[in-house]
């Protein structure tokens, strides 16, 4: 497993829960991985595993997040438990259950296509919760210009030339539809194997459940890919699992789809490098914009 020792501030954060809710948890060590700083493991008194994780919304959210969890459960999707959602000073934690993954290894083709099909478990899947939310677009709402837009719009002429193409993609557009569960981080690092390469879990729901198409989610999983194709050093196997990607979403998706779940995703993240990271880094999201969202 992914383990590592755990920190003063993981214990601490431990300890306020079981203030809150007399868990009796006791840390054990965290995972070197995980977008909103890594996941906690830890013991219940009883000693199954947990994992304490800290939720990206609100109370309100993190409490749908888990019932919509259990609902899917129900079904016999392969999601994990969620036992807990805390408010504590600083944000909302889960307490969830740790299910058995193999150590990682690199997402080769046939992994990638697991994760296609684990993904697909998710169809129709929200058809009896109206309520669940549709995933949050990059465009403008109710009249009021979109601060993302400014972003992009504001870093010279070339963010003006790929803003422009993700407007004139986007505006007057249908959005995502359909009653699927839908993962908005669905990385190659959330979804658990095991011994044979088999897709048994998709973990990690720490921004929330939504409603629409789960091929949504596979954009963001190509575009979490392009990370490792575009490294130095990138390994044959990891491109190949890249391409293979390519290969399904264009089996499956209309191209002007396909181009417009492009434009959304590559807006959210293109404001983002902007405001947080080196140039480099900032250009080659705008190389992948230019050619993902070409004619």
């Amino acid at each position: 497993m992914n383990d590592s020792p755990a920190s003063p501030q993981d214990h601490q954060l431990v300890s306020e829960i079981n203030r809150r809710t007399n868990a009796g948890l006791t840390v054990t060590g965290r995972s070197l991985f995980g977008k909103l700083g890594g996941a906690i493991y830890a013991e219940w008194p009883d000693g199954r595993p947990a994992v304490v994780t800290r939720f990206s919304g609100s109370l309100a959210e993190a409490n749908l997040t888990v019932a919509i969890l259990e609902h899917v459960r129900g079904q016999g999707l392969p999601v994990p438990r969620h036992d807990l959602a805390v408010e504590l000073g600083d944000g909302v934690c889960f307490v969830q259950e740790r299910l058995p993954s193999a150590p990682p290894e690199p997402l080769s083709p046939a992994r990638m296509e697991a994760i296609v099909a684990v993904n697909d478990r998710f169809a129709n899947a929200l058809a009896a919760r109206p309520e669940v939310p549709r995933p949050p677009l990059c465009r403008d709402r109710g009249g009021s210009p979109d601060p993302r837009h400014a972003t992009l719009g504001g870093h010279g002429p070339r963010g003006r030339r790929v803003l422009d193409r993700i407007v004139g993609i986007t505006e007057g557009a249908p959005e995502p539809s359909g009653t699927d569960l839908v993962h908005i981080d669905l990385s190659g690092a959330n979804v658990l194997f095991d011994a044979h390469g088999a897709a048994t879990a998709v973990v990690d729901w720490n921004m929330g459940v939504f409603r629409g198409d789960r091929h949504f989610a596979l954009v963001q999983t190509r575009f979490d890919r392009e990370w490792f194709v575009r490294s130095p050093d990138a390994d044959p196997v990891e491109t190949a699992a890249a391409l293979r990607l390519d290969d399904l979403l264009a089996e499956r998706l209309s191209p002007d789809t396909l181009r417009r779940y492009w434009a959304h995703w590559l807006l959210h993240h293109l404001d983002r490098a902007i405001r947080s990271s080196p140039p480099e880094t900032v250009d080659w999201h705008l190389d992948l914009a230019e050619s993902r969202l070409r004619p």
